[in-house]
């Protein structure tokens, strides 16, 4: 169950995120500039958890023990400042809240990636339901919004 709590608690955190990243691009910041100062902030508040845990040997070993998987990581890399670039530019294009109920399909597309790159499925009528309810919320939102 704590999954669940901390998953709810990433909802929570992303929609004061993008409600104050739109009034700021809204008010003429860049969504490159926004997603430097994001990145940089992020890096140093890490850099500063590892540092006052005493765990950069443990993540440093961790990297090192990693080089096998190097290239997923590289990819999930990529794959994490596309994304985070792509939302600012969303919220800018659009809004905070439409952008963001597009982007809430991102789990079919981890289920479909989870399956096509390591034959991983998680698939029961629950996750079908769920899969349909985004994909239909996520047409009546298009549809209304255009």
């Amino acid at each position: 169950m704590l999954w669940l709590l901390y998953a709810l608690g990433a909802a929570v955190i992303w929609g004061v995120n993008y409600a104050i990243s739109g009034r700021l691009l809204a008010r003429g910041m860049s969504p490159a500039t926004l997603f430097l100062v994001d990145l940089i902030f992020g890096s140093m508040a890490v850099s500063a958890v590892i540092t006052f845990t005493g765990r950069w040997s443990a993540t440093m070993n961790e990297l090192r023990q990693a080089r096998p998987d190097f290239g997923w990581l590289l990819v999930a890399i990529i794959a994490t400042t596309a994304a985070g670039l792509l939302i600012f530019l969303s919220i800018e294009a659009k809004n905070a809240t439409l952008a963001s109920l597009i982007e809430v399909t991102y789990p079919l597309f981890t289920a479909f990636f989870a399956w096509l790159l390591f034959r991983q499925a998680t698939i029961n009528t629950a996750t079908v339901i769920g899969a349909l309810l985004i994909f239909v919320g996520v047409l009546i939102v298009a549809r209304g919004n255009h």
